[in-house]
């Protein structure tokens, strides 16, 4: 056993240290070599394309691709503004590209097999490439090194030549060799890479092969941010300016009170009034000449909302173009999906990278898409130009820039060409194409990756005249749930768009924002406030997702307690014997197991909280409460997430349907039942789990995300004494406790642990309200209490009125057709 002292100095190493890895093998990847390259996989020929519809004569030549900056920067990030957009985004890229290449030098493999066919196609298997963990794409390059040994089995290494940067000098005639490997295709599921390497010798069938940044990648949001900053420096450029750093001269006067009653004939009949209140507010475009904001908690409906505004832009005006971005595949799906049933093929368009395999995309979006020569492409320029909606990923975005179909270059080809064919009259200033640009989940994209769609859109200086339409910019999102995938884990990179404009006073520090908002219950907007800068965003606050006990803390630490439960039969569950006496789906469960990482760092699991994981996943199929398929166990390790499905699958559990995966793989998803396995039961090691961007513990986002995805129950396992020195896990446990609501190692109630002394813990509204319903509930004369309580709604407790009402209220408010400052639903539009 391991005394103190040496335990002590255990702890001076990193636990994620790189798995020990031979010099010998290390010094293969390391050295120079001659490169060669291999055929790449089919893609779409955009200077082809671009020529179908214009010639050069009508079109300036595209940007130029650019290449890395090696510009040196400070180490202080200086305040972001307009004139120094591009030095600060370059050096947030830069620090992003460091990371990047940090985190594809861990996926390094030594000394393995690559099997093939009898043609040019390898087999590269990449442990961890199932949970998405490896950033590849069809397309991309893997650098492979075959390894050469002298008759003793012992490898050869050629002396290596650096620059004075010590850097390897690439030597064209070595006898080593870099195959530059173009991957052809991924199975994430075998965890296998299909590589393209034409005439390369098999002699020792050894191999390194390592993993590069693409530039292509890169470089796509390098030259937006560098194209954003050239038109930030145009005087008369205030359109970019107004979306990216927006202000209250930018927005429009609102002199009085908003009418109740709407004109749109709605898609969706079961829009709430926030919803119908977005969708009207965009439509009227009466907030000025900036981005709207749609915050949307978990549950809160945003996915209808940016459907129903779609459909509403291309209904209200037979020339309007949407396009629609998600920062993900399976983000653009749904939308597509959603908007499938509503139009046609020939109204719709899903377009997908021409790097993207045909068994990711939904069956019943692949009608939508565009497939030539087996890959995704595009439509004839004419087709495409009479699409309404065009939906696809921010990334994805640059395929339409590539293709010269941005608004600017579309708008200069008709200017250009009209000029042509009549040179004796003016020039004509064209309607923009792209009418309005949707981001939804914004809060997931990086800033540079958000500035693809938007440039896509962007006006020409040239239209930028007083009376024109310019493009309607909506983004949608959550930014107190996971934000941008980034290598970085700390540093700007990691601010979306969306949450930095709605850190802008224009957005928080109107008076209707819900960080303004008092006692949880959303204020109306009143005559005494007029005249008021007409709020450009729409708070939601109905969630239709939980049972009132799983939102109570969520709501309050990150929506200023101003979610209201409108999800229908979450009490399903309460019949499971271990909910207790307390009758609410919430149960902590105290484990005191040891976390364990297995050898050579491979990630942390922890064997007693798996068993009991599944314990309690057991115990609600054996009961007929719940199918297997219809529970999720997360943990924000993948080891741990690899011992569940092991146990899952054991022939003794038979329970192969559970949803078991990282926590990062269910944000937008939810499931009846959440068991959520926090795995850490050390603290010791929470220091090294922050810096790597690991764990649950001081991660509000991962915590927020993790208790939002259950709808009538949820299991906490952890060790309380851990979770605990988070403010936020404090506060959940402490919920727990004053409700019942937890088992103790022993099988008795936790009994050793009570927030850290000072802290001041608060009661959420949600919770002070199932008190009250539960006495209500009691009372031997409950009808006259509750009659009392319908006369109290607009006069006595707004607690107890709320929850009464609930979304019974909106409904008997929407019958009176007076005006919008009586109701007490946000009425900020």
């Amino acid at each position: 056993m391991a005394s103190a002292s040496n335990r002590s100095k255990l702890d001076e190493y990193s636990v994620y240290a790189r798995p020990y890895v031979p010099l010998k093998w290390r010094q293969f990847n390391e050295k120079a070599s001659s490169p060669v390259s291999s055929p790449p996989p089919p893609w779409i020929n955009f200077g082809q394309y671009t020529q179908s519809f214009a010639g050069n004569a009508f079109l300036q030549a595209k940007d130029i691709e650019i290449e890395p900056s090696h510009e040196q920067h400070g180490d202080q990030f200086v305040q972001l503004d307009q004139h120094n957009y591009s030095r600060f985004f370059a050096k947030a890229l830069s620090q992003e590209t460091a990371a990047l290449q940090e985190e594809y030098d861990d996926y390094a493999l030594y000394s393995i097999a690559l099997p093939h066919d009898n043609n040019s196609v390898y087999y590269l298997s990449v442990p961890g490439l199932r949970e998405a963990g490896l950033r590849i794409e069809v397309g991309d390059v893997v650098h492979v090194r075959q390894l050469r040994f002298d008759k003793f089995g012992e490898p050869v290494i050629t002396p290596t030549f650096r620059d004075h940067n010590g850097k390897a000098i690439e030597t064209p005639n070595s006898v080593d060799k870099r195959y530059d490997a173009a991957v052809w295709a991924i199975d994430r599921l075998r965890e296998v890479i299909l590589l393209r390497i034409d005439a390369m010798p098999r002699r020792s069938m050894v191999f390194n092969g390592s993993f590069t940044i693409q530039a292509r990648r890169m470089n796509e949001v390098r030259l937006a941010v560098q194209r954003t900053q050239a038109r930030l420096d145009e005087a008369d450029n205030l359109w970019i300016k107004s979306m990216l750093f927006p202000e209250i001269k930018h927005g429009h006067l609102q002199h009085e009170l908003n009418i109740a009653t709407f004109q749109v004939k709605f898609y969706d009949h079961m829009l709430n009034y926030e919803q119908q209140r977005a969708v009207q507010t965009i439509l009227d475009n009466a907030y000025g000449k900036l981005p709207y904001l749609i915050s949307g908690p978990p549950g809160t409906g945003k996915t209808k909302t940016v459907t129903e505004t779609a459909l509403q832009l291309v209904a209200k005006n037979t020339t309007n173009r949407v396009v629609l971005c998600a920062p993900s595949d399976p983000a653009a799906d749904t939308l597509g999906r959603r908007l499938s049933q509503h139009l046609s093929p020939q109204m719709l368009l899903r377009v997908n990278s021409p790097s993207r395999s045909f068994p990711e995309v939904p069956e019943a979006v692949l009608p939508f898409c565009c497939v030539e020569n087996d890959i995704f492409s595009l439509p004839p320029f004419s087709e495409l130009m009479r699409k309404k909606v065009v939906v696809l990923t921010c990334r994805d975005v640059d395929v339409l820039r590539k293709a010269r179909l941005s608004n600017e270059d579309l708008f200069q080809l008709e200017r250009n060409v009209h000029t042509a064919l009549h040179p004796e009259h003016p020039p004509i200033f064209p309607q923009l194409h792209w009418s309005s640009l949707i981001i939804d989940e914004a809060a997931q994209a990086t800033e540079p990756e958000a500035l693809l769609p938007l440039l896509l859109v962007a006006p020409p200086k040239e239209a930028q005249y007083e009376g024109n339409r310019l493009p309607t910019v909506v983004m949608v999102g959550d930014q107190k749930q996971l934000g941008p995938r980034t290598a970085c884990k700390i540093g700007p990179i990691r601010v979306s768009l969306f949450e930095r404009l709605l850190a802008r006073s224009l957005y928080c520090g109107h008076p209707l924002a819900r960080s303004r908002q008092f006692g949880g219950l959303v204020r109306p907007l009143t005559s005494d406030m007029l005249p008021i800068v007409r709020p450009p965003f729409t708070d939601l606050i109905r969630n239709y997702r939980s049972h009132p006990a799983i939102l109570a803390t969520p709501s309050s630490l990150f929506y200023n307690d101003t979610l209201e439960p409108a999800a229908e039969n979450t009490d399903s569950l309460l019949s499971w014997p271990g909910f207790g006496e307390a009758q609410l789906p919430v149960l902590f469960a105290d484990n005191r197991r040891l976390d364990e990482i297995e050898r050579d760092g491979g990630g942390w699991y922890n064997l007693g909280e798996a068993d009991l994981a599944i314990y309690h996943a057991e115990s609600f199929v054996r009961q007929g409460l719940l199918h297997p398929h219809e529970i999720c166990i997360m943990s924000p390790f993948s080891a741990q997430v690899r011992v569940l499905r092991m146990k899952a699958r054991d022939p003794a559990v038979g329970m192969p349907g559970i949803n078991i995966g990282p926590l990062e793989a269910f944000q937008g998803l939810e499931s009846r039942l959440v068991i959520i396995c926090t795995t850490r039961t050390r603290d010791r090691f929470i220091d090294q789990d922050l810096a790597r961007g690991l764990g649950v513990i001081h991660e509000p986002r991962r915590f927020n995300v993790a208790l939002t995805r259950a709808k009538e129950g949820l299991i906490v396992i952890g060790n309380p004494h851990v979770l605990g020195q988070d403010e936020n896990w404090e506060s959940f446990i402490a919920f727990c406790l004053r409700t019942d609501a937890n088992t103790g190692w022993t099988g008795r109630h936790i009994d050793d642990w009570q927030p850290r002394p000072g802290t001041k813990i608060e009661t959420s509204r949600l919770e002070k309200q199932m008190s009250y319903k539960a006495r209500l509930d009691q009372s031997q004369d409950f009808n006259v209490v509750a009659r009392r309580l319908g006369h109290l709604k607009f006069g006595m407790s707004e607690e107890q009125a709320m929850w009464e009402s609930g979304i019974q209220a909106e409904a008997v408010m929407r019958k009176d057709q007076d005006l919008e400052g009586e109701f007490y639903s946000n009425s900020e539009k």
